[in-house]
């Protein structure tokens, strides 16, 4: 009898793990890394006749989100829909885009619509006609085909932010405020920043209060120029104030070049960038500086070369920055940049961030130095020869292949 209970057993579990695996749902795997939670979980569960896997091996559509920044301050997508296993022959590409004023639930939502364009020759090739219904809207033939943007693609942004907080011998606040403006168009992108911040701490010690105060201000406007596919020309205007760096005002302007090994129009999987800029800048110091100066009129030069690459197994970036003063080249500096997430194998990816500079141009900083109070305070830049920043991750999933239930509660 046991014999028999046990066989019934084992035949019924393998044969619900057969029924699991021969599923004729299709199993996709979302590869988007500008997504955020929320947004995965309305995919997950507006999405029909899919099951979502977590790893692209698993998959029978492997989804894959680029990105870029648009002119209307919003993002275009680009999504790949990659057929895999008995998929393999099948392979589109969809494009949308997204603007500012759009709500992160109707970018969700358009974000959906274009899913189930993309998954639709999948759910075709997969024997799934009867789950399919399609609704075709009709457009008035009276409208011109041509939006007209009063705007002229123009777009601005206005931010203000601060916050504070304390206790019985120390406050802290901090206040940002910003506009800027930009418009960008095929042929020339414009941007204007203005700006400015402060940051102020007061501590109490016995009969003595010690008060930091950091203030800057700032203003930016660049025009860049589209050459051809691989070449762009562009001018940029930097002015401000800054307590930490003894800034009394200073004012840079540059005109500079860059060069792009590939097309501009796959910026956002792939670039290899080579970029120089030349220019003067004009210092009015705070404090008179090492150099004993109080103010003075420089020229430099940088050069920049750095790449990008977003594939399926994930992205990496890297950016090597060159810096000097033309009347003497030893005042340089040096900064290395790299970031990068990459999937491993299965359920484990690795990421990566770290920078590090080689800093002998510091010609602002004060001849007198900062006290020991400046120093821990940070109220005063002194000198460097280096900075480092290095962080490292890795992130292990395993389990159930099959994610798609949400439950929210308690979040």
């Amino acid at each position: 009898m046991k014999r028999k209970f046990f066989t019934l057993f084992f035949s019924l579990t393998f044969f619900a793990l057969f029924a699991q695996n021969t599923d004729t749902v299709l199993n996709i795997f979302i590869d988007c890394t500008t997504c955020n939670d929320s947004m995965y979980d309305m995919i997950k569960q507006e999405l029909e006749n899919v099951n979502f896997v977590r790893d692209q091996k698993d998959s029978d559509v492997h989804i894959f989100f680029t990105t870029q920044r648009n002119a209307s301050n919003g993002k275009s997508y680009e999504i790949e829909f990659i057929g895999r296993n008995n998929f393999q022959n099948l392979h589109d590409t969809l494009f949308f885009d997204t603007n500012a004023d759009m709500t992160e639930l109707e970018v969700t939502e358009k974000t959906l619509h274009y899913l189930r364009f993309g998954l639709m020759r999948f759910w075709i090739e997969n024997g799934e006609m009867d789950k399919l219904n399609i609704t075709i809207k009709s457009e008035d033939k009276t409208t011109n085909t041509e939006t007209e943007d009063p705007w002229n693609k123009w777009s601005f942004n206005i931010g203000v932010n601060g916050w504070f907080n304390g206790q019985e011998f120390s406050k802290f606040s901090n206040i940002n405020a910003s506009i800027s403006g930009e418009q960008i168009t095929e042929n020339n992108k414009f941007k204007m920043r203005l700006g400015l911040s402060q940051n102020k701490s007061i501590f109490v010690y016995g009969d003595e209060e010690i008060i930091s105060d950091k203030k800057s201000k700032y203003l930016s406007v660049s025009d860049v120029i589209s050459i051809n596919n691989h070449w762009s020309s562009g001018l940029f205007f930097n002015a401000g104030s800054s307590v930490y760096n003894n800034y009394k005002i200073y004012l840079r302007l540059q005109p500079g070049v860059e060069y792009n090994f590939f097309p501009y129009d796959i910026s956002s999987k792939k670039q290899l960038l080579l970029r120089y800029k030349v220019g003067g800048r004009y210092n009015d110091y705070n404090e008179t500086t090492i150099f004993n100066q109080d103010k003075e009129l420089l020229w430099n030069q940088s050069a920049t070369i750095g790449t990008t690459f977003r594939k399926k197994w994930g992205s990496i970036s890297a950016e090597f920055e060159y810096e000097n003063y033309l009347h003497d080249m030893t005042l340089d500096e040096l900064n290395l940049y790299i970031n990068s997430n990459i999937r491993l194998f299965k359920g484990l990816s690795l990421r990566l961030f770290g920078s590090y500079g080689i800093t002998h141009n510091q010609i602002n900083i004060p001849a007198e130095g900062a006290t020991l109070e400046e120093m821990l305070l940070q109220q005063k830049q002194i000198r460097s020869g280096y900075n480092y920043f290095a962080s490292v991750g890795l992130n292990y999933s395993f389990g159930s292949i099959y994610n798609t239930i949400v439950n929210s509660r308690f979040d």
